[in-house]
């Protein structure tokens, strides 16, 4: 299928989809192995089978010959990244130095910490729950991080000077290495040696092409396993166990780290309060993130879920979902859009490091183009750029000033742009579902999709005459954006979401 094919195949089928992988859901089996299944989950990132759905791809596969090679594959990455755990664990305890904490009603903030960015700054920074902090401080409420470290699984080494940067700052830590014994490596070890069989229980009964599909699939997706899931299924197990922690604002785009992480807290204590926080830009097919009355029997969902918007709220009948605070996009509170007088046209990067390269490859047509590359992604996959091409790391809201469009893959960046008043082309992916973060309002008007090379200086040229004879429409629909996917961060929209009022 061709991207345009994919797309409208989605726009049909979607009710399908979601309805076989629930039917299953609900009726399976629920364990450590079903809950963190990769096609349970839905993520299109993780599985090709949302793809393969949507394209009707109905291969037929060996199954016993796929077994086999998917199960090498996952036994040798997983005994690796074990051993590479252990050696984790040996350098915290060598080279962590901080004293063990006296636990006294924390309050957990459970969040990626990106080693790389860390050693680069030379300084411990969090920006995902930027702001919050200095509330929490200003309100003599005690934190501490839950770190969930990235970017160390093929280099632990990278730990000695992280844990020497950790040790000087003056905040609380408590990393699962802290709470790790013995008997939770045996755990993790035959959690990883039975995997790949206890998979088998999610084998459908083949009546049907989709259930070929779903076999399939469930069977190759086993070799491309995370070690996360089963490391930190046994933290949340072990944070259960401890006492004094009352709430934890976990970061939350309901991944299989996050949902092993909720499962193993929910089977040994129901007494520490969960918070999902999708403070972020989402887009619909990052089918994951969406949180179920099924979750709940799985003991996977949290008890609130903090959005970065009124439009995110799900209707769910025993799930609270709410408005949070968007604390990463302050700077949108602040932004006046100025008459454009320069042609500059703002590429965004996304982490989906294909869909970048395509659009950087779609972009030959014009003269002056500003790239800001996505922080998580080493430029220099890219080769060497076209002349047309500067690579800028300024503020976005600064590129927006002067930018007469923005052109964007797979990044939610591009909801600020239209909330500020800049026209925007989304780049559809060539070989999977389009991460759009934009939804129909305004499309045609102030944004539009290209699902070729070729679409692309054709949708410039139309966006840009509409913004010409329509100035005033634009101006409304970049405040409904706004107005629907963002929270402004003060301070007292900050204690309202994270129930800070409320005592502890």
């Amino acid at each position: 299928m061709t991207p345009k094919e994919l797309d409208q195949s989605y726009t049909i089928n979607k009710n399908s989809f979601h309805k076989y992988i629930d039917n299953i859901k609900k009726n399976m089996k629920v364990n450590f192995y079903s809950i963190s299944n990769a096609i349970i989950i839905k993520n299109p990132y993780t599985t090709s089978f949302p793809n393969k759905f949507f394209s009707k791809e109905y291969e037929r596969k060996n199954r016993i010959y796929q077994f086999f090679k998917s199960s090498l594959r996952f036994y040798f990455k997983q005994f690796y990244s074990f051993f590479m755990y252990l050696v984790s664990y040996i350098l915290f305890r060598i080279y962590y130095r901080k004293s063990k904490l006296d636990l006294k009603n924390y309050i957990a903030i459970d969040v990626f910490f990106l080693v790389d960015n860390i050693l680069e700054d030379k300084k411990f920074n969090e920006n995902y729950f930027v702001g919050l902090y200095e509330v929490l401080e200003k309100r003599n409420k005690d934190y501490i991080f839950l770190p969930r470290l990235y970017g160390v699984n093929k280099n632990p080494f990278k730990l000695i000077k992280f844990f020497k940067i950790i040790n000087d700052d003056n905040r609380s830590f408590l990393f699962e290495f802290e709470l790790l014994q013995l008997k939770d490596l045996i755990s993790i070890f035959f959690l990883i040696l039975v995997y790949p069989f206890k998979t088998l229980n999610l084998l459908q009964k083949n009546n049907s092409d989709i259930d070929m599909l779903f076999n399939g699939e469930l069977i190759t997706d086993t070799g491309n396993f995370g070690f996360d899931a089963f490391s930190r299924y046994i933290f949340g197990k072990n944070i259960a166990k401890q006492n004094n922690i009352i709430k934890i604002y976990s970061w939350s785009e309901f991944q299989v780290v996050e949902r092993c992480f909720n499962y193993g807290l929910r089977m040994c204590s129901n007494k520490i309060k969960l918070y999902g926080c999708q403070l972020y830009l989402n887009y619909e097919t990052y089918f994951n993130a969406y949180i179920d009355e099924v979750d709940i029997k799985h003991k996977t969902a949290y008890d609130e879920i903090l959005v970065n918007g009124k439009y995110y709220i799900l209707d769910r009948l025993t799930i609270k979902y709410r408005v949070g605070v968007s604390l990463r996009y302050k700077n949108i509170f602040k932004f006046a859009k100025t008459t454009v007088t320069h042609s500059i046209i703002v590429l965004l990067g996304s982490y989906i490091e294909k869909d970048t390269k395509y659009m950087l490859e779609s972009v030959s047509s014009f003269n002056q183009i500003l790239f800001k590359n996505h922080p998580a992604v080493n430029i220099n996959q890219f080769g060497k750029l076209d002349s047309n091409i500067v690579v800028v790391t300024d503020n976005i809201y600064q590129l927006f000033e002067n930018a007469e469009l923005v052109i964007g893959t797979a990044s939610g960046t591009s909801v600020e742009a239209v909330a500020c008043g800049v026209s925007v082309i989304i780049i559809a992916s060539q070989e999977n579902l389009t991460a759009n973060p934009l939804v129909d309002y305004g499309k045609g008007k102030i944004w539009d999709i290209a699902f070729s090379k070729d679409d692309v200086k054709k949708l410039y040229n139309n966006l840009i005459e509409y913004r010409k004879n329509n100035e005033e429409e634009i101006k409304e629909i970049a405040c409904w954006y706004k107005d629907n996917f963002f929270i402004e961060p003060t301070e007292d929209n900050i204690i309202k979401a994270f129930d800070l009022s409320k005592g502890i």
